[in-house]
């Protein structure tokens, strides 16, 4: 693909990289604009998105970047809400959801943050509970789940945080016992599974 980068990060079927300049890169699969170039063509060589950011992540079909100064930026499919800027609308190129943020992570069709003061944000789909607002209600606009939280991560239908006294919490769909909180039961709030964590994914 090239050389010089120094942050990837992958979608269903697009992808994504940082420069060691900061630049923005993007390239596959491009039908809801999830590559962020303003149009709906599928790319199969990189093209460039923008300058500044620092931190991405791909959803199913939606991009969430992050720029230096804490700015929160997304765009590509929206049925769901899930890119945050309080409408269903697919987004060519890149809308502001916010500032403040520091971390990011997208799931199959939701999204969450991290803000500077540990406070986590999530939006979009919603129907195990996977925004971990106490609701199966789908989202449009960051709604504030919690404090004290300092890692996010985001699978399919699943959200799984870890907080800064290094507690691991979870919540969402857990048909398969992946919430890992000893039950198969989905879960709208998080829910402690553990302590002495620090890292996660999903």
């Amino acid at each position: 693909v090239g050389s010089g980068f120094s942050t990837i990060a992958a979608g269903s079927i697009h992808s994504l990289a940082i420069g060691k300049d900061a630049s923005l890169w993007a390239w596959g699969g491009n039908d809801s604009g999830q590559l962020g170039d303003g149009s709906t063509s599928d790319r199969s060589a990189p093209v460039n998105v923008g300058s500044g950011f620092t931190a991405i992540a791909g959803g199913d079909a939606h991009t969430l970047a992050l720029k230096s100064g804490g700015n929160l930026l997304a765009w590509g499919s929206t049925a769901n809400g899930q890119l945050g800027d309080g409408t269903t609308e697919n987004r060519l190129a890149a809308v502001t959801v916010g500032s403040g943020f520091t971390a990011i992570s997208a799931g199959t069709a939701h999204s969450l943050a991290l803000k500077s003061d540990e406070t986590l944000w999530a939006w979009g789909q919603n129907d195990y509970g996977q925004l971990g607002d106490g609701t199966t209600v789908n989202r449009s606009s960051p709604v504030k789940i919690g404090s004290g939280y300092s890692g996010i991560a985001a699978g399919g239908h699943v959200s799984v945080a870890l907080k800064s006294n290094q507690t691991l919490w979870s919540w969402g769909y857990n048909s398969f016992g992946q919430l890992g909180e000893g039950s198969s039961v989905n879960r709208s709030s998080p829910t402690p599974v553990g302590s002495g964590f620090i890292a996660v994914a999903s």
